[in-house]
């Protein structure tokens, strides 16, 4: 089975889209370039359907700069692209990426796999599994506690977008709304090792073309409510892996 591969990039930044596709054709990989959202591009009334102000002040520690918005807002919009093309699975990677060779491998993995929703591609603090299950090709299943920061590269099942969307208009980070999968019911796994890392020779398009990072300033209180309901979060499981193996072990 073929699956879309979809790499975000900005228009003006070719050269990332360039190498991270050039990296996918040398392991016999094919991605389509999908184009990002700029957020200080959106008018008042986009920005007013893509994001709520009034929830990002009651449920998160800190407003959300343009850059933010717009990084949420393309990662959605492939979401609804698979939702208005019937697409069933697809890998959504971001522009800035090292590439391993079994990356093909688990995708094959992965489309052997049911019931699952998000499956992690990579990780830059390596949280640790909390169940595992063995796969082909030497590699590992696992669910978390702590859901991996970022939005580098997954995969995503048509009902995993279908409950993501559900988030619309949104108020938090898009990797942030991710770790906080419960409250969707977001089946999240990861496969080690992983195929994806970080590139950091790349700077940061997103955050130059939307005038810098954000700022950490916050209120005691607000930052208080959001440590208290990540912490709850964080006491769950991200996936039963019983049910997304069941038929491996027949």
């Amino acid at each position: 089975m073929s699956i879309p591969l979809y790499i975000i990039n900005m228009q003006g930044c070719e050269e990332r889209w360039y190498t991270t596709q050039t990296r996918l054709n040398n392991i016999g990989m094919e991605a389509e370039r999908f184009n990002a959202t700029v957020g200080k591009q959106l008018s008042e009334t986009e920005l007013q359907t893509w994001y709520c102000p009034s929830n990002n002040k009651k449920h998160y520690h800190r407003d959300l700069t343009l850059g933010e918005i717009g990084c949420y807002v393309s990662h959605m919009r492939i979401w609804q692209k698979m939702v208005d093309e019937n697409i069933s699975v697809c890998v959504v990677l971001e522009d800035d990426l090292f590439i391993q060779p079994h990356l093909n491998n688990v995708i094959t993995a992965a489309l052997e796999l049911q019931h699952w929703d998000l499956i992690k591609l990579s990780d830059n603090r390596d949280f640790p599994f909390i169940d595992t299950a063995t796969l082909q090709d030497g590699l590992t299943l696992g669910n978390y506690k702590k859901t991996p920061n970022g939005t580098q590269g997954y995969i995503i099942s048509l009902e995993g977008a279908k409950k993501l969307l559900t988030r619309k208009p949104f108020y938090r980070p898009v990797d942030v709304d991710i770790q906080f999968h419960g409250e969707v019911g977001l089946q999240v796994v990861g496969i080690k090792p992983y195929p994806l890392a970080e590139d950091r020779n790349f700077e940061s398009e997103i955050v130059n073309a939307n005038t810098g990072t954000h700022s950490n300033r916050s209120t005691f209180l607000r930052n208080l409510k959001y440590r208290i309901r990540i912490y709850l979060q964080r006491r769950e499981k991200t996936a039963d892996l019983k049910k997304i193996t069941a038929d491996k072990s027949h």
